[in-house]
């Protein structure tokens, strides 16, 4: 097995047996492990054939729920402490939001997370290289690890454009008018079982070409500092050595790289990796 495939299975490890649907008046929108399902029905949810549902309401009524029920969770040790930044609550990425729900319990409450990775691409003379971040040592997450350019989850209210200028600016100093140019390339997404929960992930992935001259600088503070390296050498970190980078970054690394022809249909394992990278999350 190929170090690429070895991060595509990471990714998509889980059980759907460990885990009961949720619904907002018939609608499914996460998935949540035995234990937080029977803290939940001591929350307004009801039972509904093997998971729980909340009846309709108006998403001010649904979003106030979720918060009380989140803080039900955190005091029983079943959730991480709140993010003060909101995620929408939604049946299909595509759809709309049918309440917000804190950062903090996204996992425990397995609801779709969409976000974005970008790669940062400098073509030159002597071939083609990418930017790669090195995350913050006092992250609360990943502290150390190597990171796409740019990465960001998307929070509600914010179309994915304006996240997209916002997280660019903030995470490596890109002007406005230098990161509109990133060209979206589609979507990655996964089911990956944590301790907290089920990440039921999605994200869109851009492709951002630079100029030779530019430089990224770290501006919030999650990023340590910026590295070009050739693509080839990106290539052998994620496959040779695999806890270099923050689990996902890799993914949007593979597809970066069988977009772009590095890796070929000659590979033996094209098929898997080039299929692996859109799983079902709904």
């Amino acid at each position: 097995m190929s170090g690429y495939l070895h991060h595509l299975r990471l990714c998509n490890a889980h059980d759907p047996a460990d885990y009961r649907p949720w619904s907002i008046g018939g609608a499914e929108v996460g998935l949540v492990s035995h234990p937080v399902a029977e803290r939940l029905a001591d929350c307004g949810f009801l039972q509904s054939g093997r998971g729980l549902t909340l009846p309709a309401g108006t998403f001010e009524d649904i979003s106030d729920k979720l918060a009380e029920a989140s803080e039900t969770l955190r005091g029983s040790g079943l959730a991480a402490k709140a993010r003060g930044e909101f995620y929408p609550v939604l049946p299909h990425p595509d759809a709309a939001p049918l309440a917000v729900l804190d950062r903090g319990a996204a996992t425990e409450f397995g609801i779709v997370n969409r976000g974005f990775h970008l790669n940062g691409i400098v073509r030159r003379v002597d071939g083609t290289f990418m930017w790669v971040a090195r995350r913050a040592r006092d992250m609360a997450t990943f502290p150390g690890k190597l990171d796409n350019m740019v990465a960001g989850g998307h929070p509600a209210g914010i179309s994915a454009f304006d996240n997209l200028l916002k997280e660019c600016a903030e995470e490596a100093g890109i002007p406005a008018e230098t990161a509109a140019t990133a060209r979206p390339t589609g979507v990655i997404s996964y089911r990956m079982a944590v301790p907290a929960g089920l990440r039921r992930h999605m994200f869109y992935t851009y492709d951002l070409e630079l100029d030779p001259a530019f430089v990224p600088h770290a501006v919030d503070g999650e990023v340590e500092s910026f590295e070009l390296l050739p693509v080839g050498d990106v290539m052998r970190i994620v496959e040779t050595e695999p806890d270099a980078f923050k689990y996902n970054c890799n993914l949007a690394i593979i597809d970066f790289l069988v977009r772009h022809g590095f890796i070929a249909p000659d590979n033996p394992d094209y098929f898997e990796i080039a299929n692996g990278l859109r799983q079902p999350i709904c």
